[in-house]
């Protein structure tokens, strides 16, 4: 892609999480191959800004050593991931959760007194003189690892328990909920501030109390997340009203990539990645703000190489600080892949979206605060559910679109396979349409099986269950099953630490539903 010589946005970023991810869990994140893939393709599209949620990845040092995960990064790989950063002139910014979002933290005994729900581990107490020096050492062993950095993100979003615990209950029926807020993170930011970085806090507690934002020092800056309107609503509204109480420069903007797009999704809509990042980034350089910054969330359970299209968008778009230009689809595939197939976008467009047998990891959540508390797949649950939809809506409707869907991704499969592009990404994108066939054919061998019941009968004819082919979908898929997990595992084999791969191809093709699908034949 062409670039001008002057960029409308001064920080172009993306970011890299590990958000919940730890040795029981099912999410998985980049190790150090992954992260230097990421490099490489964050310099391709001028990009100079990685923020990265490192939670359990982080090598914490005594007394917090026990925050690390068994896979997390070593210093040394810390270090060279660092070293890569600077040759390729990309800032790195360090995320610490200090308030919400502390379930590694919490789910250890030791951390309880930080605790301002027991029963609920989601969000420290911000009154707790142990959550304020635990914050300092977070903090301290973060910029640490991280010398000469500028910024240090403080985290602060999804605050929801606020107010939970005893002493904090009373300080805001004195005082209320956001001067509680500002306050401890008003504290917390002081204190990196003299330490010499620049803290960035979420927007969205201090825009629920925009009194509270001018409390906050005037070098502190908020990151403004927002993913679109399918999910979020206006953009325009909440930054109107940030506006009001913050200069611009103070200003990060944040639209999605693995967000809220389509969660349930193995692969993500590049249609609605593109409009949330290019709306967000016309936003910022009009009211001319000093950047943005791509959130990238794996809570979806879909690939971190499946962002790398809105990575590659987000280079663009807060370059020219707005809308692609048209030749960035166009042009996509030779651009960033080295093969010709201008129409690549608008395929992957085609077969994105809600599986509804490989629905989002985040739908196991069993708490919607504690998201380490998760339920096993349930295979009949699913069926249950595929069943309701199909007998409440228009079953044939469905049926019709899924098999239109299908023939768009065997097309597409075909010609991936006929590409000469063998880079990880290639090889993620030729996986992904494989396994979309797969979800998607056990979604149709399932909706034949009940279109067959509901015309035919339970004991439905022999003749009339070959001639509606459920039996074929569902056997085509099992026949596939044991090789496409096996080619996820391949995929991913030298960019994702081993045991977190083998935990998510786990919950991908979790065993209850291939013995599921068995049990309908």
């Amino acid at each position: 892609m062409q670039f001008n010589q002057s960029p409308a946005l001064a920080m172009r970023g993306f970011m890299v999480t590990y958000h919940q991810v730890h040795d029981f869990m099912p999410l998985t994140g980049p190790n150090l191959s992954g992260l230097k893939l990421i490099l490489k393709e964050m310099a391709k599209v001028k990009l100079n800004t990685l923020l990265v949620e490192y939670e359990t990845m982080f090598p914490w040092k005594a007394p917090h050593d026990r925050l690390s995960c068994k896979e997390h990064l070593t210093e040394t790989e810390l270090a060279d991931f660092l070293h890569c950063a600077r040759e390729k002139n990309i800032e790195v910014i360090p995320l610490v959760q200090i308030l919400g979002h502390a379930y590694h933290i919490l789910i250890h005994p030791e951390y309880a007194e930080c605790s301002e729900n027991k029963q609920v581990p989601q969000q420290l107490c911000p009154l707790s003189d142990a959550t304020r020096m635990l914050a300092m050492d977070l903090i301290d062993q973060t910029l640490a690892l991280h010398p000469g950095c500028r910024y240090i993100h403080l985290g602060g979003d999804e605050c929801e328990q606020l107010g939970e615990c005893p002493s904090c209950k009373e300080y805001i029926r004195k005082k209320g909920t956001g001067k509680l807020f500002a306050e401890y993170m008003g504290s917390a930011a002081d204190y990196a501030l003299k330490k010499g970085v620049i803290p960035i806090i979420w927007h969205d507690v201090a825009l629920r109390h925009p009194e509270t934002l001018p409390l906050f020092d005037s070098r502190v800056l908020f990151h403004f997340w927002n993913y679109g309107d399918a999910s979020h609503g206006s953009l325009q509204r909440p930054l109107k009203e940030l506006l009001k109480y913050l200069d611009p420069k103070r200003l990060i903007g944040g639209p999605g990539s693995r967000a809220e797009s389509q969660h349930g999704a193995l692969h993500h809509s590049y249609a609605l990645q593109e409009n949330n990042i290019c709306e967000m980034n016309r936003a910022m350089a009009q009211a001319g703000s000093l950047g943005s910054i791509l959130t990238d969330w794996n809570d979806t359970g879909c690939s971190f190489m499946d962002s790398f299209h809105a990575l590659r968008a987000q280079g663009v778009s807060s370059w020219i600080g707005g809308d692609l230009p048209l030749e960035f689809r166009k042009e996509y595939a030779q651009s960033f892949l080295g093969c010709d197939f201008p129409e690549l976008p608008a395929y992957l467009d085609a077969v994105s979206g809600v599986s509804a047998f490989a629905r989002g990891f985040q739908t196991r959540n069993n708490h919607p605060l504690n998201r380490y508390c998760r339920k096993q797949y349930d295979f009949q649950e699913e069926l249950k559910r595929v069943k309701t939809d199909y007998f409440e809506a228009d079953g044939e409707e469905e049926l019709y679109r899924l098999i239109g869907k299908r023939a768009s991704s065997q097309r597409l499969s075909r010609i991936l396979e006929q590409l000469s592009t063998d880079d990880p990404e290639g090889q993620w994108l030729r996986f992904l349409v494989k396994a979309e066939q797969l979800f998607m054919e056990i979604d149709i061998g399932v909706r034949k099986y009940f279109f067959t019941s509901r015309y035919f009968g339970e004991n439905a004819p022999p003749e009339k269950v070959e001639q509606f082919q459920y039996r074929d979908y569902l056997q085509n898929a099992l026949k596939k099953w044991n090789d496409l997990k096996t080619e996820y595992l391949a995929v991913h084999g030298n960019l994702v630490p081993p045991a977190m791969l083998r935990r998510s191809a786990e919950e991908l093709f979790p065993e209850s539903l291939r013995v599921g699908i068995q049990s309908l034949l």
